[in-house]
């Protein structure tokens, strides 16, 4: 397992240096805390700097996870994920959101649709980029993700947090994204509360 996980990090690292900007640094990656439950995504929710840092190793550079008006968030800037010399190449996103700063409530993977005769690339990479990341906690979709594919919107539970792939076609470029919302369980201090108000 910890070969695997090594060859997964060079993966990362040379994927994301394809995706460097010029002047970009090249400082070294935070060190990243070992996934407290392998098999689920409870860690990915419950750990901020550590999930930043896991999608960072795909290029996608989110920074600080701070307080906004609409609380926490960190966004990244957007990725190649097809030609990068078409006219208007196909580019990705991902964004972390939550209430407060121990916490993140949802993962948001995106996909904007800009050369429809690279989607395919797009798409795939983007399914591999998502795969990827659940890999890092030991999670399997199982084929969950062949959706991004297809272009079918599709929901389910993957490594035990809610997961959907939408397709929204009401605007241009149409956006496909990848949501995956924290599960009740990795909420232990509202449990506490909850338990602490029965009588």
């Amino acid at each position: 397992m910890r070969r695997a996980a090594l060859l997964l990090l060079a993966a990362s690292s040379a994927l994301a240096g394809c995706n460097a900007q010029p002047g970009a640094s090249n400082a070294a990656a935070p060190e990243v805390a070992p996934v407290e439950k392998r098999g689920t995504l409870a860690s990915a929710f419950t750990d901020p700097v550590g999930t930043i840092a896991r999608l960072n190793q795909f290029g996608y550079r989110l920074g600080e996870y701070k307080n906004g008006a609409n609380g926490f968030a960190a966004g990244g800037e957007p990725i190649f994920l097809s030609q990068s010399d078409a006219k208007n190449p196909n580019r990705g996103t991902v964004e972390v959101t939550g209430k407060d700063a121990a916490t993140i409530d949802s993962i948001v993977f995106a996909l904007a649709v800009t050369d429809d005769a690279n989607a395919d690339t797009a798409r795939k990479r983007l399914t591999d980029n998502v795969r990827a990341f659940l890999f890092q906690y030991g999670v399997e979709d199982k084929g969950a993700l062949d959706a991004i594919a297809k272009e079918q919107d599709a929901d389910g539970l993957i490594g035990e947090a809610p997961a959907t792939v939408a397709i929204d076609k009401s605007q241009t470029p149409r956006r496909i994204t990848v949501t995956f919302q924290r599960p009740p369980a990795t909420a232990p201090a509202e449990t506490a509360a909850q338990n602490t108000q029965q009588p």
